[in-house]
């Protein structure tokens, strides 16, 4: 399969994961190395040279990261989306233009494989957020994508983390909401969401995702 038939949630779901799993690898072949020839090594070369190993597989882990994730921007067919993707997530930090994009909704939701409408996990017979190109609906009530404020962030409790976004709008009676919605409880697969949050910002909103 080609890249660039690869659709965007497994673009960012491959970057978002990669790192950890390639940082665990190289911590792993290094230390496994390590004890191959640690008869033909002195206590303390070998004690620097396990101390030396996480943070050489850190390092050599970013910079295999850097070039996957720019060889991924390079093939996509929506580069400018899966960079800001990118730096939301906290894979990178990379500079985004403020110039205006020509993305055909209608064709991006198809390429991606995505749903414009997502219902609770728990409560799948009736839908909790959908979207419908300049209004967002979330419970009951239904916003304007241009007086919809958000901020996305990664929520820590314990080992375990859960993505989360602030929102703050106008209903469709006139009154300012300020709610928040936890990701986890939708039905829906990994960054799928904020993915379309990002894509109707950058083509009906502020465009606030441009300056993570």
């Amino acid at each position: 399969m080609k890249l660039r038939n690869l659709n965007i949630t497994t673009e960012i779901n491959i970057l978002f994961y990669s790192r950890k799993v390639i940082i665990a690898f190289l911590a792993f072949s290094f230390i496994f190395i390590l004890s191959v020839f640690r008869k033909n090594l002195n206590d303390s070369v070998q004690i620097s040279l396990f101390l030396a190993a996480f943070p050489l597989a850190i390092a050599a882990g970013y910079g295999i990261n850097i070039g996957l994730r720019k060889y991924f921007v390079s093939k996509s067919k929506y580069p400018l989306v899966l960079k800001i993707i990118c730096n939301i997530l906290g894979i990178s930090r990379q500079k985004i233009p403020s110039k205006p994009i020509d993305i055909d909704i209608e064709e991006f939701i198809k390429d991606n494989n995505l749903s414009l409408t997502y219902y609770y996990i728990n409560n799948p017979a009736h839908p909790i957020l959908t979207f419908n190109k300049n209004k967002i609906h979330y419970f009951t009530q239904e916003y304007d994508w241009d007086n919809f404020k958000w901020d996305f962030y990664i929520k820590r409790e314990g080992r375990f983390t859960k993505e989360v976004l602030k929102y703050r709008g106008i209903n469709q009676d006139n009154t300012s909401i300020q709610d928040y919605i936890e990701f986890e409880k939708i039905e829906a697969k990994n960054h799928e969401i904020v993915i379309l949050f990002i894509i109707h910002d950058l083509l009906f909103g502020k465009g606030l995702s441009r300056y993570y």
